[in-house]
């Protein structure tokens, strides 16, 4: 059914001639040349994972994920957990969600064996808004949350690089369903921005992420090539790793 929606709604939303009346095409420009890029709740950190840590995250972020306010895809009682750090003006993220990730879900997601969950970590101001909007939608729909993110990421030159990118995301927030009410009440409330600036602000603190797409895969950070073979290796091995430590555990108890 996501598929489905997914596919209707880009569709609907490339096809649109009120996309291109609502958005100012011509006045396109990068999202920091169009944004306060240099505003601290945007700077882009050059941090690491703690020293000797093999790889494994310590942060709680990670380690108990999935946390309270996480929108999860997938099976409760899946096994295994990735988790994306991800920034809706990204055009590496948007790549990933285009030609990698589809090939993750069907392969993994959807047979059971692994949860996903994107976050958001946005880099710039069209981001931010982008995740206020997602988080509204979110907290109607899980579903609802992975179709916005899709259709944002597809659509990402529409609206991320343009100088008046809220038109184009009351655009796509109006072929998605929501009237332009509802669309600003997602956008404008002080209280949500707040919310997705502090999820950042911890991201950067706890977890150390330093770039977007930021990948950790079972706890683990992912820093190999993102391409699906290369990531469905690394997620084969964590699946093993975790069948061989649930069976070791069953066996102390007899």
């Amino acid at each position: 059914m996501r598929s489905v929606l997914t596919g209707l709604a880009l569709s609907i939303l490339l096809s649109s001639a009120a996309f291109a009346q609502s958005a100012n095409t011509s006045a396109a420009t990068t999202p920091a040349a169009a944004t306060n890029a240099t505003s601290p709740a945007f700077s882009e950190p050059n941090l690491k994972l703690p020293k000797d840590s093999g790889g494994m995250s310590l942060s709680p972020q990670v380690k108990d994920a999935p946390l309270a306010d996480d929108y999860v895809q997938g099976k409760p009682d899946a096994p295994l957990i990735m988790i994306e750090y991800a920034s809706m003006s990204c055009p590496h993220c948007a790549h990933f969600s285009a030609a990698v990730l589809p090939d993750i879900e069907k392969t993994y997601v959807e047979t059971g064996k692994m949860r996903y969950i994107l976050r958001q970590f946005p880099l710039n101001e069209p981001a931010l808004k982008a995740a206020e909007l997602l988080d509204c939608v979110g907290e109607q729909s899980v579903d609802k949350y992975y179709v916005f993110a899709k259709v944002l990421f597809d659509a990402q030159a529409k609206w991320a690089f343009d100088s008046n990118y809220m038109a184009g995301l009351e655009t796509i927030a109006t072929v998605g369903g929501l009237s332009k009410d509802q669309f600003n009440n997602c956008v404008t409330p002080t209280e949500r921005e707040m919310k997705v600036l502090k999820k950042k602000k911890l991201a950067e603190d706890s977890v150390k992420v330093p770039h977007t797409p930021y990948i950790f895969i079972g706890g683990e950070a992912y820093e190999g090539e993102r391409s699906f073979d290369a990531i469905s290796k690394f997620i084969d091995k964590e699946l093993a790793e975790t069948k061989a430590d649930a069976k070791a555990k069953k066996d102390e108890k007899k």
